[in-house]
């Protein structure tokens, strides 16, 4: 059983603000409760890693299979990229969920083929120069533009894999994992954010975006109307 889901630490949140009288009618948003669980997770996953740590494994999500398509395909010129004409690019069909932006790193953790081959990510100028490398020049990379990743000089490639630490864990859900036909993440699955981090994550949440809620009269009786006792 996962206990570190979104919808525990939702619920959590909820039970500590109504002292376990959670009403059907209650009004607070569980959708305003999550958007400030995705923020203050960014604010102290950041706070740790511009601290030049490793990442912790619970920080990072894996996006797998995610499908790659030749840029003539997706309606673009490669020369627009600043590559030469016939050069192999190819991107991701779908965006990729934004990483938390660091200090002293990139917040994708890996980005390689199904076989387990790496692809360096890099910033996307210096994509344009590689070709004009002595020994590198036939490095695969990967550079990110508009959201989506660019895969530079690769073999026939089809579908990647990508670990990060993104930015809203939920956007990691529109993907799917064609082997299982699930999402890589839903409310139940695991969030990543290490057990011990938790307490102050719903501190902070309570104590500087709920004030005003927690000493509110809140409605006990479970039925659709909002009565405050």
């Amino acid at each position: 059983m996962t206990f570190t889901t979104l919808n525990t630490i939702i619920r959590d949140i909820l039970d500590i603000l109504r002292n376990s009288n959670v009403a059907d009618s209650e009004v607070i948003s569980k959708r305003r409760i999550e958007d400030k669980i995705h923020q203050v997770r960014a604010l102290l996953l950041k706070r740790d890693l511009d601290k030049g740590k490793k990442p912790n494994p619970d920080y990072i999500q894996e996006i797998g299979n995610i499908k790659v398509i030749p840029v003539e395909m997706a309606g673009e010129d490669i020369t627009d990229l600043g590559l030469e004409s016939g050069a192999n690019v190819y991107r991701t069909e779908l965006q990729i969920p934004k990483t938390i932006d660091l200090n002293f790193s990139s917040g994708f953790m890996y980005i390689g083929n199904t076989v387990g081959d790496e692809i360096q990510f890099v910033p996307e100028g210096r994509s344009k120069w590689q070709r004009y490398k002595k020994y590198t020049s036939n490095d695969k990379l990967a550079f990110l533009r508009n959201g989506y990743l660019y895969i530079v000089n690769p073999q026939a490639l089809q579908y990647i894999t990508v670990r990060g630490v993104f930015e809203i864990p939920t956007e990691v859900a529109r993907f799917v994992n064609p082997i299982t036909n699930q999402p890589y993440f839903d409310y139940d699955s695991k969030y990543p954010i290490p057990i011990n981090m938790l307490t102050e994550l719903k501190t902070i949440i309570i104590q500087s975006e709920f004030k005003i809620e927690l000493s509110a009269k809140t409605d006990v009786s479970n039925d659709s109307a909002n009565n405050p006792q």
